[in-house]
């Protein structure tokens, strides 16, 4: 009950992602997909690092800074992506940022993603985006049932892509893990 009262008042369920049981195994094989899609020598910033297993899987030629809501063991950035201010992550620190399952329990995508366009080139990430249509019965019962999983937003594969576009993203890879789509997001290069 506490996950839908958070979602519904619009904030991070810290408690919920402060509990080790709440990180599952089963998301390792999505973490290996999406360190596969990392380039080789980048620098990067993984929000929502829960137990850091995409560090295990990158190139080790990349570097890697976890961030996420809770101090997730050294070099830990601790960040709320719905709390505001966003943190100054520097310039030209950091060339990819991952989000592995985290887009959906963000209430401002379009605000996090006009700060990410001042500190990454690249963006690899996974999001179960919404099916259903308009404002159908059939809509109503998926916003619900993203509800109970404590889903902040309810973004079809289009408007998602549309949104990274619209701040000078190109879709460059596009994948399949379980019911949800791997994102490999790059910044025009006229736009860096």
């Amino acid at each position: 009950m506490s996950r839908v009262i958070n979602t519904l008042f619009k904030r991070t369920d810290r408690k919920r992602w402060a509990e080790p049981r709440n990180l599952y195994a089963s998301w390792e094989s999505r973490n290996k997909q999406l360190a596969a899609l990392v380039p080789n020598d980048s620098r990067v910033i993984e929000f929502g690092a829960g137990k850091r297993i995409l560090e295990r899987y990158l190139d080790p030629s990349c570097t890697y800074v976890p961030s996420d809501v809770i101090d997730r063991g050294p070099g830990t950035i601790v960040c709320d992506l719905n709390q505001r201010p966003l943190p100054d992550l520097g310039s030209n620190v950091y060339d990819v940022a991952v989000f592995s399952g985290v887009l959906e329990y963000v209430r401002d995508v379009p605000s996090v993603l006009d700060w990410l366009t001042k500190h990454v080139r690249v963006c690899a990430l996974t999001y179960a985006p919404a099916k259903a249509k308009g404002s159908s019965p059939r809509r109503l019962v998926e916003k619900i049932g993203r509800l109970r999983h404590g889903w902040m937003n309810s973004y079809r594969e289009a408007e998602l892509r549309s949104l990274f576009c619209e701040r000078g993203f190109e879709l460059g890879q596009e994948q399949d893990w379980e019911e949800q789509r791997l994102f490999v997001f790059s910044r025009r290069t006229s736009d860096t």
